[in-house]
């Protein structure tokens, strides 16, 4: 798998490729990317150096401040400047764990998928309402904005946004995930993937990945791409997943707008945080 190719691919669509119910807006160094209805900000790429990246966050905070509105700046391990992630919590931003971004190349034949569990793509209203008790049960939170991404894509006839409900040979629900595609994209995202804890270690994880592949395959796409937390990347290595970069999700709230505090560069900021791990 060459490396270089798919992080030059990745750079590519963070920069240009706009999905369903999203719009792009670019500047000479960031690009910023938010959904149709407003619900949702985030800055998806940006070419910065060492000299202009503290005037391109004051821009960025000064422009949503404007907007009345929180964002993500996501950056990735092979973003310059190397110590993006420090400057964003230096001006207050809240730096989330850090990923590994893990790419599958389909070239290559399918993952396996385990015996036992049964995966059933979310293709009506009954089976997005599955969808969302699993995910809310599996991750204790309110899955509400997800499940009307979902409804709307079936609405539309949109085959971009899926939503996944893994079963057991009893019929439990256990698990869920969700695939991203697009005709322009080389890649199928993986997310949102996860397993009620009393069945975790049992092939649902995998069973979930397997079955996204073969839409994702089918869709054109040529990579599998997951933003992979400690506890999945040694699934996703041993199905034959190479970790390409690191990323870190790094939110501004709209309730920062009214602090007038500033984090300053002698404030303790643990820059162990935000490096990356060892090989």
């Amino acid at each position: 798998m060459d490396h270089a190719e798919i992080l030059s691919a990745l750079d590519l669509e963070r920069r240009t490729l706009v999905r369903r119910g999203e719009v792009l807006e670019a500047t000479r160094t960031v690009v910023r990317v938010r959904g149709e209805d407003r619900s949702w900000h985030a800055v998806s790429w940006s070419s910065l150096t060492e000299q202009d990246a503290d005037a391109a966050i004051e821009a960025e905070v000064e422009h949503h401040r404007r907007l009345g509105v929180s964002f993500e700046w996501k950056v990735y391990g092979h973003d310059a400047p190397r110590d993006m992630v420090e400057r964003l919590s230096r001006r207050g931003f809240e730096v989330g764990p850090c990923e590994a971004v893990m790419v599958y190349d389909l070239s290559a034949g399918l993952p396996p998928a385990p015996g036992g569990i049964r995966v059933v793509r979310a293709d009506n209203p009954a089976q997005v309402a599955q969808f969302r008790r699993v995910a809310e049960a599996v991750f204790d939170k309110d899955y509400a904005f997800t499940t009307r991404q979902l409804l709307d894509a079936i609405d539309s006839g949109s085959f971009e946004h899926r939503g996944y409900v893994a079963y057991t040979a009893d019929q439990t629900p256990v698990g869920v995930g969700r695939l991203y595609t697009n005709p322009r994209s080389a890649f199928g995202g993986l997310y949102g993937g996860g397993t009620l804890a009393a069945y975790r270690g049992k092939g649902v994880y995998r069973a979930m990945v397997a079955a996204r592949a073969i839409d994702a395959a089918a869709s054109g796409a040529r990579y599998l791409i997951v933003d992979a937390l400690p506890t999945s990347r040694p699934i996703l290595a041993g199905l034959g997943f190479d970790r390409v970069s690191y990323t870190w999700p790094c939110d501004w709230q709209a309730s920062n707008f009214n602090c007038h505090l500033r984090a300053t560069d002698d404030s303790p900021i643990q820059s162990e945080r935000f490096t990356q791990p060892n090989q």
